[in-house]
């Protein structure tokens, strides 16, 4: 941040974990002033820990990462200006040119592609709708009726956000150096849920930015 001259906040969001992170996070705090933690003691799960920090962010800008390592931060500062000089949602993307994965066993691929295939189904324009890293403005997020669930945060911000431009930042997605994968037969059985939730969402709404990418590929 301070390289960049971003005057941000930090803001971990931890579910109770018990890996130490929230002793870790208090040291740091002392030495950081921008540094803020939110522990979450019920309703667990990442996508749902994101839209909590989009309640308790104090920025403007919110820039979703994990912590993990899997993210570059490196882009954050690319991010952060792209979204200044004018889009809604900037994305790292790992399947445009120039993105891609690190070290994934094939079935994780084979099950990316699929979840991404799906997502592209209701936003055709974008090239990783299921990216988890990500810059949103706090207004495209302030008013909508968000139902995370899973782990596919930024494809409910599609599909209910207040958008209209996204740009997409290549960036190569290294697999986590600490910790194991998320991926599960429930986190597949709640993506297909999430999935059908926007449709229905689209359906009774005309105006959501699912319409708009449909018509503007489609001409629905």
């Amino acid at each position: 941040f301070s390289q960049s001259k971003i005057n941000g906040e930090i803001l971990i969001v931890d579910d109770n974990s018990p890996d130490r992170t929230i002793p870790l996070v208090n040291q740091l705090k002392k030495a950081k002033s921008n540094l803020n933690l939110l522990v979450r003691k019920t309703d667990h799960g990442l996508s749902q820990s994101v839209a909590d920090g989009f309640i308790h962010a104090s920025s403007e800008i919110f820039i979703v990462i994990d912590a993990d390592l899997s993210h570059p931060p490196a882009l954050i500062p690319i991010f952060y200006a792209e979204v200044n000089n004018g889009h809604n949602i900037v994305i790292g993307s790992r399947y445009m040119k120039g993105g891609g994965i690190k070290e994934w066993p094939f079935k994780r691929r084979v099950i990316s592609l699929g979840a991404t295939f799906l997502g592209r189904i209701l936003f055709p324009t974008v090239s990783d709708p299921v990216s988890g890293f990500f810059a949103v403005k706090k207004s495209v997020v302030a008013e909508a009726s968000l139902k995370p669930r899973g782990y596919k945060i930024l494809l409910e911000v599609l599909g209910k956000g207040n958008w209209d431009k996204c740009k997409e930042i290549p960036f190569e997605f290294v697999d986590r150096e600490i910790g194991s994968s998320k991926l599960k037969f429930k986190t597949i059985i709640e993506y297909a849920r999430q999935v059908l939730d926007i449709v229905l969402f689209s359906i009774s709404h005309p105006q959501s930015a699912t319409w708009r990418e449909w018509k503007k590929v489609f001409g629905v």
